[in-house]
């Protein structure tokens, strides 16, 4: 197999049946995400026309990450992960459905739409670290960086595909429907259809993930259906727990100790979480460039409709059409970072994302100059700007994998089992905090100075990191020579 195929190694971890299920709940429950925060997107802009509104939309998905994100990744550790899976996505599907009669009552009162967007957020809270922290326990050992590495392309390919393609092309796509007759009627709008059938989606997910294998107390005796589930899967010789094992938990809480025993330990919990990651600069690293390369991705989906509108003079209805491409790059660069890495090591591929990404960026506004003074009176329609375009967000969405893919995948590796929950929380709750005031600054920016403001400090901003994740690499090599460390310790920091 060549090397630009084999990220498509990762895929034979799916032979696991559960991991396999855990998987396809994975794909339906983050594409519907990003889908539907990309119908928020578009509603809030048809109705305001506003940058600063529109990020105010991304502030609501991710205020419930920064107010309860760290308690939620402490309790994940100590809950049936299965049923916080499967639970989380029956409460979606009732907020979506939620969201449609909110929709049907007033199309045209958005304010709803930032109450819904936060409900959205609210009960989808734990599904992330959950998940995140089932993985280890599903595949064995010789198999746990395959499936941390799926999980990390399913999480941006979903993003790429429901931000970037799925959400605009059903807009796009969906016809307004009338039900009932002349005198009793009902006219659904493409988004409100479209959330109906994010509906039905989340259902499909809940019925994946409740068919997980179930979690048991420390102690407590495995079922007759879990020994079956046991001997089955030690057929496959896993390296590690079998794949449908039920899964130890901390014993539960006494009631006397609630609520102010559950908060004192939930503390103690996320204080330990923070001390790994200030303990350890691999790990510390990774949870950063991880964070400002999902910022990055975040500003570039929230300013999507806006770029479109105000760089390229095309309607809204064209972003599909536009930032197609940069999906497309974010699915391709997914499958090509193992390679990649191999070849580079982690930080040099995080910086190299952080360059093209800056590179990428920097040229649109170039390129919308020369198609200006080449076509003054059509310059927007013209063939050529319209490819070097997608060619450009193509770029940024390749190398924005090669900042996210191994940050992500080597924060997972450097978090023990049993604090990863934390981990992933801490790491949700970093990106979302940071998500509020970077929403808002470039909303407002763009309203205030314009759309190339923006672009020239999302080019500042990755040049920057690029030059700090440099530095500190360089300081981690002169540590390594003084302390003596070996080659292989050497290329497993970088």
């Amino acid at each position: 197999m060549g090397k630009p195929l084999k990220g498509l190694e990762v895929l034979r971890v799916l032979r696991h049946p559960a991991l396999l299920r855990l998987w396809l709940a994975q794909i339906i429950y983050l594409s519907v995400q990003f889908t539907a925060s990309y119908a928020m997107i578009v509603l809030i802009t048809d109705e305001t026309h506003s940058a600063t509104l529109v990020g105010l939309v991304i502030i609501a998905l991710s205020l419930p990450l920064v107010l309860f994100g760290a308690p939620a990744g402490a309790l994940v550790d100590r809950l049936d992960r299965r049923r916080i899976l499967w639970i989380s996505n029956v409460v979606r599907a009732l907020s979506t459905a939620l969201f449609v009669l909110a929709l049907l009552f007033n199309p045209h009162q958005y304010l709803f739409i930032y109450a819904l967007a936060f409900l959205f957020s609210l009960v989808g809270l734990f599904f992330s670290p959950a998940e995140g922290a089932i993985i280890p326990r599903l595949v064995g050992e010789a198999e746990l960086l395959p499936a941390l590495s799926l999980y990390n392309l399913t999480l941006n390919a979903s993003q790429a595909v429901g931000l970037l393609i799925l959400g605009p092309l059903a807009l796009d796509l969906l016809p307004t429907l009338t039900l009932g007759t002349h005198a009793h009627y009902l006219t659904l709008r493409p988004v409100e259809t479209l959330f109906i059938i994010l509906t039905g989606l989340y259902l499909i997910a809940a019925a994946l993930t409740a068919s997980l294998p179930r979690e048991r107390q420390r102690g407590a005796p495995a079922s007759s259906e879990a020994a079956r589930a046991e001997a089955e899967q030690e057929a496959l010789r896993p390296l590690s727990l079998p794949l449908d094992t039920p899964l130890p938990l901390d014993a539960p809480l006494a009631a006397a100790d609630l609520p102010n025993g559950l908060w004192d330990r939930l503390r103690e919990d996320l204080r330990e979480g923070w001390q790994l990651v200030r303990q350890d600069g691999i790990l510390f690293d990774g949870l950063w460039q991880a964070c400002f390369g999902g910022l990055i991705m975040l500003t570039i989906a929230e300013l999507a409709t806006t770029f479109v509108q105000r760089l390229l003079n095309l309607p809204t209805s064209d972003t599909a059409l536009i930032f197609a491409p940069a999906g497309i790059g974010l699915v391709a660069g997914s499958l090509l970072v193992p390679a990649i890495v191999e070849r580079l090591g982690s930080t040099r591929t995080v910086i190299a994302g952080m360059l093209g990404t800056a590179l990428g960026i920097g040229l649109l506004p170039i390129a919308q100059n020369v198609a200006r003074f080449s076509d003054p009176s059509g310059w927007w329609t013209d063939p050529p700007f319209l490819l070097a375009v997608a060619g450009l967000t193509a770029l940024a969405g390749l190398c924005l994998d090669l900042i996210v893919v191994p940050a992500q995948t080597r924060m997972q590796e450097r978090s023990p089992d049993e604090m990863r929950g934390r981990v992933l929380a801490l790491y949700q709750v970093l990106f979302n905090g940071g998500a509020i005031p970077v929403m808002l600054f470039m909303g407002a920016l763009t309203d205030l100075l314009g759309i190339i403001a923006v672009i020239d400090m999302l080019v500042a901003m990755n040049l920057a990191a690029a030059l700090v994740t440099l530095l500190r690499m360089l300081a981690r090599g002169r540590r390594d020579s003084d302390g003596g460390w070996s080659r292989k310790q050497r290329q497993e920091l970088e």
